[in-house]
């Protein structure tokens, strides 16, 4: 089904007097006929979802990336006879608008577009989402007709009416999000205490906070920075790794926002002088997200950045993350091992954390003793014992390690190897008989070898525990909706040894990607396989170039010719590989 611009309510009474057919066909064959699924990628992903209860076969075609959210959302609109339109300038009545409550759209993602005798229209993602239509009848008194647009459109618009935040209309905010685990502030000054927590709890800030902490989330933000400037209070969101301006507001909310924040996060109202750090527990439509915040005083007032820990997006399965298949065969190979060492190695904000997890779902399947140290726990995982160690208090990585190495693991998980003694254990646990899987700091996969025998570990008892190093770093996907033609500086085509004929792509920005011209994020990798001629080269104290080039001559495919490929297929621009490249 072809989607349908609107732009006022004219266009939206003549899409829905138009009353497509409902098909009898099912979901799946619809995407064949329209040539967005092959039958073989159709009982691939029918034999995926009884793997994974409760995910609606559209949700999971996305998921492994066999069709894209807007080709679900145009075949279930060709099944179900319900217009699929995009907003695009589409003006929404305030009245209209004020009869649905803000919290209502924001927490089922709806959108209201008009209304006639006790009819009304509304925009939404899953027309069959039952829960919303009968609230929806509820609280308006109007009977209810759908059309179907993404949830990326919805919420921008969402974003646009109820969340202009000012003075006026604070009330209208959301409270949509409830908060968990909310304990009072550090004892201070009572009557600081009171004048201070007097304006963090007036209901507009309570919404505000609220309001800005759900749009984060339905945005998929990593980050939510919050930034005083000389004269207006400016809110960012970190998606896809790249912070985006999302919305200004009067510097006159900086205190009550800041000192509600603090409360939610368990911190010190009154302290405005120093760095602190806190942690609070949110429910988002069921699902309870980790909140890390960090405040900091600057020359224009309290900074903040919240960190947003969402297991429905950071905890993936091992064949979600974008390796290839195989760089996928040879990961359950070095998992089904039964002890050694695996590293995932990258900078900070290149998802090594996330391979981290995924590594242990995987080998969770075999139901061994997992023990978990971690600087700080990101997210809790079900039979796994996770360990949270503080420095402050002289528990740190090593110190920890050396206790759970007497409590029978079968697979340990170190956060981050950060110094020589964490190291040392770390290569012990895995030269008695443990499987260790841990993180490093380093550029790509051959120089991690050399950082760690010049951190001191004996290269004869590394080529005995190293199984293997994954580097890896995150690329922005392009988005499909505006993909154009890629302008490659011929300088550009000669650093990455390009063809001058090759054609590539980029998006071009649209209202689906917020204008960024990407969507989401895949790994890109490179994977040394320690094989046994590797382990003896490693031995005798071989030097990374050395090492570097034996794994290419075997086989090994670098991180940069894997962005590359990606770039080729048309998943990636070449703006992103030249980012991410290393040699």
């Amino acid at each position: 089904m072809k989607e349908l611009i609107i732009s006022n309510e004219a266009d939206l009474a003549e899409v829905l007097l138009a009353n497509p057919n409902i098909s009898d066909r099912h979901l799946g064959e619809i995407l064949i006929q329209e040539g967005q699924l092959n039958n073989e990628q159709l009982q691939q992903a029918l034999a995926w979802q009884p793997q994974h209860p409760g995910m609606h076969l559209g949700d999971l075609l996305v998921a492994r990336q066999l069709c894209s959210r807007e080709q679900i959302n145009a075949a279930m609109a060709h099944k179900l006879g319900i217009p699929y339109v995009t907003l695009d300038n589409y003006e929404i009545p305030p009245q209209v608008l004020n009869l649905v409550p803000a919290d209502i759209a924001l927490q089922y993602n709806v959108l209201p577009l008009a209304a006639h005798n006790k009819r009304l229209v509304v925009a939404m993602e899953n027309p069959l989402d039952w829960e919303a239509l009968e609230l929806l009848r509820f609280h308006t008194n109007h009977n209810i007709d759908t059309v179907i647009t993404s949830n990326a459109q919805i919420s921008k618009v969402l974003g646009k009416y109820y969340l202009q935040h000012n003075d006026e209309n604070l009330d209208d905010i959301s409270d949509e999000l409830e908060m968990l685990s909310v304990e009072k502030p550090r004892n201070t000054d009572p009557l600081v205490l009171q004048s201070i927590a007097k304006e963090a709890r007036k209901k507009p800030i309570v919404r505000l906070v609220n309001a800005i902490i759900t749009q984060g989330i339905q945005h998929r933000a990593s980050d939510i920075n919050i930034r005083p400037g000389k004269d207006r209070l400016n809110i960012y969101y970190r998606i896809d790794g790249k912070l985006q301006f999302s919305r200004s507001m009067s510097l006159a909310l900086l205190a009550g926002l800041v000192s509600r924040i603090k409360i939610t996060g368990r911190m010190d109202i009154a302290e405005r002088r120093m760095p602190q750090d806190g942690h609070a527990r949110v429910s988002h439509k069921g699902n309870v997200v980790d909140l890390r915040i960090s405040v900091i005083p600057t020359i224009n007032g309290e900074s903040v950045v919240i960190r947003i820990l969402d297991k429905q997006v950071g905890l993936k399965p091992l064949a979600d993350l974008g390796l290839g298949t195989p760089e996928q065969r040879k990961i359950h190979t070095l998992l089904s091992r039964s002890y050694g060492l695996l590293l995932v190695t990258g900078p900070t904000g290149s998802g090594k954390s996330t391979t981290l997890y995924a590594l242990i779902n995987e080998v969770r399947l075999q139901n061994p003793h997992i023990i978990t140290v971690e600087d700080p726990v990101e997210y809790d995982m079900d039979n796994i014992e996770q360990i949270q160690i503080a420095p402050a208090l002289g528990y740190t990585f090593a110190e920890s390690l050396r206790h759970i190495l007497r409590h029978d693991p079968d697979v340990v998980m170190i956060g981050e190897i950060r110094d020589i003694e964490t190291a040392r254990i770390a290569n012990k646990a895995a030269l008695t008989g443990h499987l260790v899987l841990s993180t490093l700091h380093t550029n790509d996969a051959a120089s991690t070898v050399t950082r760690l025998i010049d951190m001191g570990i004996e290269p004869y008892l590394l080529s005995s525990t190293l199984l293997g190093v994954m580097a890896q770093r995150l690329l922005r996907l392009n988005c499909p909706h505006c993909k154009i033609e890629e302008k490659v500086e011929p300088e550009v085509r000669q650093i990455l040894k390009l063809d001058a004929n090759e054609i590539f792509f980029k998006g071009g920005g649209c209202s689906s990607c917020n204008n960024t011209g990407y969507h989401g994020r895949t790994v890109v990798s490179e994977l040394l396989e320690i094989t046994p001629q590797l382990s003896i080269l490693i031995s005798n104290g071989a030097n990374t170039q050395t090492i570097k080039s034996f794994a290419q001559q075997h086989g090994m495919q670098t991180l940069t010719q894997n962005a590359v490929q990606l770039a080729r297929d048309g998943i990636t621009s070449i703006e992103e590989v030249f980012a991410v490249r290393l040699d």
